[in-house]
């Protein structure tokens, strides 16, 4: 029984069309998808919808990815920090597919539920599918509460590893130019999100089968009724590092964000007595303080003031993670 494995397709919903038009829809082929269906590209929502589409036309597995898991994180709200990674990981790239012309967004029941179902991982005698990889250890040691985290977020601790497992993992979530084999791992991330492909392989024969991305990268935001900002702000306090040319890093925490622009003020006493940042200052760092939701930033200091309660600084940012 062949199985398809298709990489993370971000919201390319074009491309996902067509490649699954050349996969078979009888029982005897398994398609497995490994996750990040949403965010970035411009058709998560429709994404979604095709996946629910599908399930119902043919044996299809569907297994979460660490979006699918910061979209549920966001739409639970109950997290600040959790609420801030899904927006700036690309999260209003797919608020913006359920949006009206004022920036309101619904998510429809059954889209949060399809979130709540995904799968962790998927095996057969000889394959497992995961969307980033798995920890350090036997597969049958595996526990879904505890090696959650890393089997949505490992990167190099499990592409760089020379443990052989029990079975060939299958997983995306990195992306590579074109799919990588080696004798314990296969990635079928071929970066459509980002202007590459967007591929199946399928099993065991090793055929490849890919599309192209179809259109360009454009921004698509969340848009305000009556402001000519092109995102919406979200409130919160996110950890912020900010690495100065001459002063070294800088410690900061958010007081609104949005996926273009922050705005900043000093977390500590000694950092709010003095102006630390320029107007026009290029600046970069890093957004979060964990293993997990760390966003390199780049951009400039758009204006900087001061209040009552120290220095307070605005950034407009181009995400990079």
């Amino acid at each position: 029984m062949p199985i398809f494995a298709i990489g993370d397709v971000h919201g390319c919903a074009e491309e996902l069309v067509e490649l699954l038009e050349r996969i078979p829809r009888d029982d005897d082929a398994t398609v497995v998808m490994l996750g990040d269906y949403i965010d970035r590209g411009p058709s998560s929502r429709r994404v979604l919808e095709i996946l629910m589409e599908e399930k119902q036309r043919r044996r299809m597995v569907t297994l979460a990815g660490n979006h699918e898991e910061m979209m549920r994180e966001f739409l639970d709200g109950s997290d600040p920090g959790r609420v801030a990674r899904f927006i700036l990981n690309g999260g209003s790239t797919t608020l913006a597919d359920y949006a009206d012309d004022d920036g309101a967004w619904v998510i429809p029941a059954e889209h949060a539920r399809f979130l709540d179902e995904l799968k962790l991982w998927h095996e057969t005698d000889e394959y497992f599918f995961v969307h980033a990889g798995v920890p350090d250890r036997a597969l049958k040691e595996l526990d879904k509460v505890r090696d959650r985290d890393e089997m949505l977020w490992i990167r190099r601790a499990f592409i760089t590893n020379t443990r052989k497992w029990e079975k060939r993992i299958v997983h995306g979530h990195t992306p590579v130019n074109a799919v990588e084999l080696s004798a314990t791992r296969i990635n079928v991330d071929t970066a459509c999100a980002y202007g590459g492909f967007l591929t199946a392989i399928e099993l065991p024969s090793h055929r490849i089968h890919s599309v192209p991305r179809k259109t360009g990268l454009r921004p698509h935001f969340l848009r305000e009724k009556g402001s000519r900002r092109a995102a919406v702000r979200f409130l919160g306090s996110v950890p912020v590092t900010v690495h100065h040319e001459t002063l070294g890093p800088l410690v900061f925490e958010t007081l609104n964000y949005s996926e273009i622009g922050m705005l900043l003020r000093a977390s500590d006493e000694d950092s709010r007595v003095k102006q630390s940042l320029q107007k026009g200052d290029a600046v970069k760092g890093i957004v979060g303080d964990g293993d997990s939701f760390r966003v390199p930033f780049a951009g400039r200091v758009a204006h900087a003031r001061k209040d009552a309660d120290g220095w307070q600084y605005g950034l407009a940012v181009e995400m990079q993670g």
